[in-house]
């Protein structure tokens, strides 16, 4: 790290990772093989860089903060299979980073300002990425990973909705404040994140439809679809209007929004 600039930046969200057991758990779980491509998102002081390049893999990694960048090009350039990208991940062309035609896996600690947009952003790339074993705050890894089971109804959303519908999601472990430096007031977890085969289609309307029924989230659905998605409300035969008169955005499941969309019925 440069003399001149030891600290981390608040605006970047940087925590810098300096557990090493968390390092070879996150590793262990990215099931890392020899020829496999990986991203790696705000890498940071290197510590998760420099366990990756070990395992045999081409490593991508972008960071937005010049003087990290600076020293990770000093520490691996020498190293055939380390690229660097000096970039706002949030406004780059994913086209340069995924490598067509290769096992694409992103394993990254995301830096925590930007953990939501970058999912996003994912979720778009996904179909070229065999997994993504990512480390974000707690609570972002609980709405991710909500199942719409009932419990925590308050974690369950859009995240919980849109991550149901196009990945398998896993929590693997928690990781407390002291892993990091500095550490950050809240917990993080690692979770993991495997594409489905399935193909939504038109999944922006989609996820638009998803989003409008949660920004009136404690309103009824059956109100908000007969008074904003009259498409979709005219297709539900009665007895779908009749299951739905008591339930809101956050009692339906992933698969539920789907069948609502896609088929004009509630479903199971």
């Amino acid at each position: 790290m440069s003399k001149k600039r030891p600290y981390a930046r608040k605006r970047f969200g940087q925590h810098f990772l300096c557990d090493q057991s968390v390092i070879e758990k996150t590793i262990a779980a990215a099931d890392i093989k020899p020829g496999d491509h990986i991203i790696e998102i705000g890498p940071g002081r290197g510590a998760l860089t420099g366990e990756l390049l070990v395992k045999g893999a081409d490593i991508t990694v972008v960071e937005i903060d010049r003087d990290l960048a600076g020293d990770l090009k000093k520490r691996f350039q020498h190293q055939g299979n380390f690229r660097l990208i000096t970039q706002d991940i949030l406004k780059s062309d994913w086209h340069g980073i995924i490598q067509e035609g290769r096992c694409n896996k992103v394993v990254a600690n995301l830096p925590y300002n930007i953990s939501t947009p970058l999912f996003f952003q994912l979720v778009e790339q996904r179909r070229q990425i065999h997994s993504m074993t990512i480390m974000v705050q707690k609570e972002v890894a609980e709405r991710i990973g909500h199942q719409g089971d009932g419990k925590k109804l308050k974690d369950y959303g859009v995240l919980s909705v849109i991550a149901g519908s196009v990945f398998t999601t896993s929590m693997l472990f928690k990781v407390p404040p002291g892993a990091f430096n500095p550490k950050p007031k809240v917990d993080s977890a690692v979770i993991q994140l495997k594409p489905l085969v399935n193909t939504l289609e038109n999944e922006k309307a989609f996820f638009d439809f998803v989003r409008r029924a949660f920004n009136l989230r404690r309103k009824l659905l059956i109100n908000h679809l007969k008074n904003n998605e009259s498409q979709v409300y005219q297709s539900l035969t009665d007895e779908d209007q009749q299951a739905l008169q008591n339930l809101r955005p956050e009692n339906l499941s992933p698969q539920q929004y789907q069948n609502l969309f896609y088929l004009g019925r509630l479903g199971q």
